[in-house]
């Protein structure tokens, strides 16, 4: 990556526990219950699974005005309400060199399902031009960035299991570059009947195929699959020049971002070794000394679970004891694509507070590794 170096200034986040900045996420993080209970307002009749986050709807009805939560969809509502969240936390201005990377595992799926189901019910006459903008994948980043102001680079990116973490990487390259001064970047999703009913058919939430009670386990023996959450976390990266003409409160450094490919989810995990040339291990053998803590993406999928387990076992052998099995935040907000960008903020906060690296890591299943190292800026 380039010289200029990269901080966190501002967080924003609607999740199933808590709403707000910076002070909220750290609340949440400190405060612990689960948010995952009975799924409501879905027909999920005669499904294996029952369980899930959800975002009360009162709570984001109070961050969209009127006219916003007419217009924009609902995973649409869920990412202007955390950047602009995080904008606010961070005191941060519009301008041609803010950017925006969103990362999600599904986008807006249920307005593709509406779109189609006016088709097949009345041809094309029932095409809605109303509803058919938030078919794309990116309008989540679109409508983020008309909210917020911001006209630099806008990306969006879509991966199962660490789409915010990938966001917060490729958001702290693009600042790093010099492509951006600053970049709001994270991840989001939503519950949705469609995405539900087939993810719980296919037997890939828990609990995974009808085996064992339904419950997120990472890294448990008996972890049978995930349970869905919902919701949306943004952080403000800024370069640190930026950062500091503004007067800005620096929240963490932000030292190193990676993602690579690990190649595909092997059924002998626990027989897999890392590749030590790939740049994410070579990364973590590198700073596997000054780790203080690390927080994994592990959400109860056994082969996922067990792989990430194999890959830092390997790569962070040098580190102090303690860090694997890594602390994971699915049991309490679900898995969805802002969980990824909910590791990267209590990474960042846990080195505000406890020193050291913090290492925020995530594997999906197609093979997309990740690793962000957090750092506390010296006074």
């Amino acid at each position: 990556m380039p010289d200029r170096r990269v901080v966190i200034t501002g967080m924003g986040t609607v999740n199933a526990v808590t709403t707000g900045g910076t002070a909220a996420v750290e609340s949440a993080l400190a405060r612990g219950p689960s948010a995952i209970g009975a799924v409501t307002g879905l027909s999920i009749g005669g499904l294996p699974s029952r369980l899930g986050a959800q975002v009360d709807p009162d709570r984001l009805a109070s961050l969209i005005g009127l006219d916003a939560a007419r217009r924009l969809s609902r995973i649409c509502q869920l990412t202007v309400a955390a950047c602009e969240l995080a904008v606010k936390d961070a005191a941060a201005g519009a301008g041609p060199e803010l950017g925006i990377v969103v990362g999600t595992e599904h986008g807006d799926f249920r307005s593709s399902a509406e779109f189609a189901r006016g088709f097949l019910r009345r041809g094309p006459t029932g095409l809605s031009p109303m509803i058919f903008p938030n078919t794309v994948m990116n309008t989540m980043a679109s409508v983020a960035a008309i909210a917020i102001g911001a006209k630099g680079p806008s990306v969006t990116l879509n991966q199962t299991t660490v789409a915010g973490d990938l966001a917060v990487a490729r958001g702290a390259a693009l600042v790093a570059s010099g492509r951006a001064d600053a970049v709001v970047a994270g991840g989001v999703d939503e519950i949705c009947e469609p995405t539900y009913r087939h993810l719980a058919g296919m037997g890939a939430l828990s609990p995974a195929l009808g085996d064992g009670p339904e419950a997120c386990r990472p890294f448990d023996p008996a972890h049978n699959g995930p349970v869905l959450g919902e919701g949306a976390t943004f952080a403000v990266l800024e370069s640190l020049e930026a950062a500091r003409a503004r007067g800005a409160t620096i929240i963490a450094e932000l030292g190193v971002g990676r993602w690579a490919s690990a190649g595909a989810a092997p059924h002998a995990v626990s027989r897999r070794a890392p590749d030590a040339r790939s740049s994410v291990s070579r990364l973590l053998r590198t700073h596997a000394r000054e780790m203080s803590a690390c927080y994994g993406s592990g959400n109860g999928d056994p082969a996922v679970d067990d792989w990430e387990l194999a890959l830092l076992a390997s790569d962070l052998a040098d580190a102090p004891p303690g860090l694997v099995p890594p602390v994971s935040l699915a049991p309490v907000f679900g898995q969805h694509g802002g969980l990824g960008a909910l590791r990267a903020a209590a990474a960042a906060l846990a080195a505000r507070t406890g020193g050291g690296c913090v290492l925020a890591h995530g594997i999906a299943r197609g093979g997309c590794r990740t690793a962000l190292i957090m750092r506390a800026m010296a006074e």
